[in-house]
């Protein structure tokens, strides 16, 4: 499914999505995603979207992707999207491009809404305000909690560049609870892994939002080792350098004075473990050097007098 994506994203001239979608529904015949995507592939345009249609320009941020999420209801009828606007290549949208959205009734509402606001209509900038309100005060299919089961669906069926879309255009006001969570960190992860190769810039955004998820969950060691990867396929990365010595810093200093306090209890096990796991993280870390070393040589000591 997610090659499938891909292809669609990039404009798929040679009908290989709609051979990857085929095979999929082989297996997950349900699929609705699947369904709509070959939708979108086999439909005529005319017959998929209505003929009138209200002009918008991009700004900047936006992509076919956000302006499906907001005024369609789904970010993957991009492909449709693109087809009615004669656009080759999906993934390649510049700001300032007029692009033209059929009024389905989605459309219609979300339109009604931003003029009732006195947003603007003619352009995307108010887009993500008015979306995150309309939301709000929908409910129902384009509710708040629209966004949330349909990142859900795409990860049970493991669409992950879809589910991380959808992810990542949800108000920050939705909470997401452990199994989502959990399932989020292995798309990210999974994304990082697969696109480290070809495309190590993005890997690196993946693997400092996998890092960002993890530190949010409480594992402050495996997110630090997430935005050293990140870091690794992209040192000019800011954010994650950012995030990486705020934590290394925050991570170093528990170890540390743990470590301390268990020495001063005699828990001489316990700090130098402590202080073993500082030096993973600062080799040359200086206090823990020498306080391993002091806590080394004391249970030595300690064993030969027993």
């Amino acid at each position: 499914m997610s090659k499938a994506i891909a292809l669609l994203s990039s404009g798929d001239n040679t009908g290989q999505a709609k051979v990857e979608l085929q095979a999929y529904l082989d297996l997950v015949p349900n699929s609705k995603i699947a369904n709509s995507l070959l939708a979108q592939i086999n439909t005529p345009i005319g017959d998929y979207f209505p003929a009138e249609f209200v002009a918008i320009t991009l700004s900047n941020g936006e992509s076919l992707s956000t302006i499906a999420k907001q005024y369609l209801g789904d970010t993957l009828q991009f492909y449709a999207l693109a087809q009615y606007n004669n656009i080759a290549n999906p993934g390649k949208t510049t700001i300032g491009q007029v692009i033209h959205v059929p009024l389905t009734s989605k459309a219609k509402a979300f339109i009604d809404f931003k003029i009732g606001k006195g947003m603007d209509t003619s352009s995307t900038k108010q887009d993500h305000q008015a979306g995150s309100e309309f939301q709000g005060q929908s409910g129902g299919e384009l509710g708040a909690a629209t966004g949330i089961e349909q990142m859900r669906l795409l990860l049970t069926e493991k669409h992950y560049w879809g589910a991380i879309q959808a992810y990542e255009q949800l108000d920050p006001a939705n909470k997401l609870n452990d199994s989502d969570t959990r399932a989020l960190i292995a798309a990210y992860r999974k994304s990082a892994i697969d696109s480290a190769a070809s495309n190590p810039l993005l890997a690196s955004t993946y693997y400092q939002q996998t890092g960002n998820l993890i530190a949010n969950s409480g594992d402050n060691l495996l997110a630090l080792e997430m935005f050293d990867l990140s870091l690794q396929l992209n040192s000019k990365n800011e954010i994650s350098e950012r995030l990486y010595a705020g934590l290394k810093s925050q991570l170093t200093d528990t170890y540390h004075r743990d470590a301390s306090l268990a020495f001063r209890r005699q828990e001489l096990e316990k700090a130098i473990e402590l202080w073993q796991k500082l030096l993973l993280i600062d080799p040359e870390h200086v206090h823990a050097i020498n306080y391993l070393s002091q806590a080394q040589r004391l249970k030595n000591k300690l064993q030969r007098l027993e």
